[in-house]
């Protein structure tokens, strides 16, 4: 079972949650993760359970990190898994130096998206 979250930060501290790089996760990003990170309360709501929904790679939950990039040939590169399964279709170089640069949150919730194309 894995649940949607939404980052909303906390008003009264001004803070929200931030990624292993030290970078901010914008209020408004959403992320599927594996179970309700309940060290974060109140700094993001839950709006959605993905209980009972096949995910693209053909598993019930969401494509697991860390993540790799690998460079798949003629220009086209591919997002690993932690268990080296490739997620969803290639990507152009660009991307995949782009997906490079992301937090660990926003890899996963790239990853997430990106096996359902």
């Amino acid at each position: 079972m894995s649940v949607r979250i939404e980052i909303t930060g906390n008003a009264e501290r001004g803070s929200g949650i931030y990624g292993a790089d030290g970078k901010q996760i914008p209020v408004g990003t959403e992320l599927t993760l594996k179970e309700e990170p309940k060290a974060w309360a109140g700094r993001y709501r839950v709006v959605g359970d993905t209980k009972g929904k096949t995910a693209a790679t053909g598993g019930d939950e969401a494509p697991a990190g860390p993540f790799t990039v690998e460079d798949g040939g003629k220009g086209w590169w591919s997002i690993l898994d932690a268990k080296g399964a490739k997620v969803g279709k290639g990507l152009r170089e660009d991307d995949a130096k782009a997906f490079g640069t992301l937090t660990e949150a926003e890899q996963a919730e790239f990853a997430a998206e990106h096996a359902k194309a």
